[in-house]
């Protein structure tokens, strides 16, 4: 998508986001009761010749200064009547990477920063009966002023706060003083992508390694990225764990991260690693993307007592590039072996399969 929309639609997880919001009035465990079924989205009318995939997303390639008018489609496949409030928002990246929007109104950081303001609606509510559908146009107008790169913003709606009953378990000793009140606000959005004419750059920069948790299935270590440049793109690599001295390498995690859109700081979290024993380590992270490599190496961690401490930079240029090649090179082999025992296995259940309908034609023939 983007750039090249054929080629990254599969890297972008743009498709319709839904979040649902709940702000509870008390921290006891809780289970809520929902008093209606309501079900809407809002999607295109139509997709780009050739581009399928559109249909679940706008893509636009706008030079600046552009004004142009488009529709959008919000239905509601519930069984009740629905007021749905209608608004745009910026796109950002959420925990782990993909797309999501920001709340009615709300500032944010990255590249696609006011994005929203490019677009103008025309109704900012609609009343729709159940499995009723309505076309909701709008302008879109690029400023003069804009750079290259690619933008992100969403088309929202969103239902009224609806108020909610709320039950704690049935342990409890005063069943009158274990009701509680929910609002539930549902949401859904359609990214809406400008991809403006220009010089493409891709950056990234790995900020932090931390160490989230650590119990006895072992360590989760957290990773904050920014997308530096201004395309968005998808990263894999390696989170690679070693002795003090960088010697020794005792885990290597293979790492695979969604989508950052551009000038955003993202946090991923990488899989469990084996616990580790008290002693001293070196943490260090090693991304591709889009054919570049990104490192952060040499991060100190001290665990004493069972407690770890990340200590910041000890060590710096632990990995050379042709052992960072190394690292990518068994991943592919690795993979490649993987598919071609699939591959192999399949043959000869195939085989099987084809010599037992044999046989048994075989052996009908000869009853006969």
């Amino acid at each position: 998508m983007m750039m090249k929309i054929r080629r990254n639609f599969q890297k972008v997880n743009f498709i319709i986001v839904l979040s649902l919001l709940m702000i509870v009035s008390a921290s006891t465990p809780v289970t809520a009761q929902s008093s209606t079924n309501i079900s809407f989205g809002i999607r295109p009318t139509k997709a780009l010749e050739g581009q399928e995939e559109t249909f679940s997303y706008f893509s636009y390639h706008l030079s600046p200064g552009t004004v142009f008018n488009d529709e959008a489609l919000v239905l509601n496949d519930g069984n009740e009547s629905i007021t749905l409030k209608v608004y745009a928002a910026d796109g950002i990246t959420p925990q782990n990477g993909g797309t999501d929007f920001s709340k009615a109104g709300e500032e944010t950081l990255g590249m696609s920063r006011g994005s929203q303001a490019w677009i103008s609606l025309s109704a900012t509510e609609v009343t729709l009966a159940p499995g009723e559908e309505r076309l909701v146009p709008f302008q879109v107008s690029i400023p003069l002023d804009v750079t290259a790169g690619q933008y992100v913003a969403g088309l929202v709606v969103e239902a009224l706060p609806e108020e909610q009953s709320l039950e704690s378990g049935s342990d409890s000793a005063n069943p009158d003083e274990a009701q509680f009140s929910v609002k539930v606000v549902k949401r859904v959005g359609v990214a809406v992508v400008f991809d403006i004419p220009g010089e493409q750059v891709v950056g990234l920069e790995i900020k932090n390694i931390s160490l989230y948790q650590q119990d006895d299935e072992g360590a989760t270590f957290a990773i904050e990225l920014k997308n530096t440049g201004n395309t968005f793109f998808q990263t894999q690599g390696f989170f690679i764990v070693t002795d003090r001295n960088a010697e020794r390498v005792i885990t290597t995690t293979p790492l695979e991260f969604d989508t950052i859109l551009p000038g955003d700081v993202a946090t991923f979290f990488v899989p469990r690693s084996a616990r580790f024993a008290d002693g001293k380590y070196l943490l260090s992270i090693v991304l591709d993307y889009e054919g570049k490599i990104a490192t952060l190496e040499g991060i100190g961690m001290n665990i004493k007592d069972g407690q770890p401490q990340i200590e910041g930079q000890v060590l710096d240029n632990l990995f050379t590039p042709e052992e960072i090649e190394v690292f990518f090179a068994k991943e592919e082999k690795s993979s490649s072996f993987i598919w071609l025992m699939i591959a192999g296995v399949t043959f000869f259940l195939a085989l099987g399969v084809a010599g037992f309908v044999y046989w048994a034609g075989g052996k009908k023939e000869s009853t006969a």
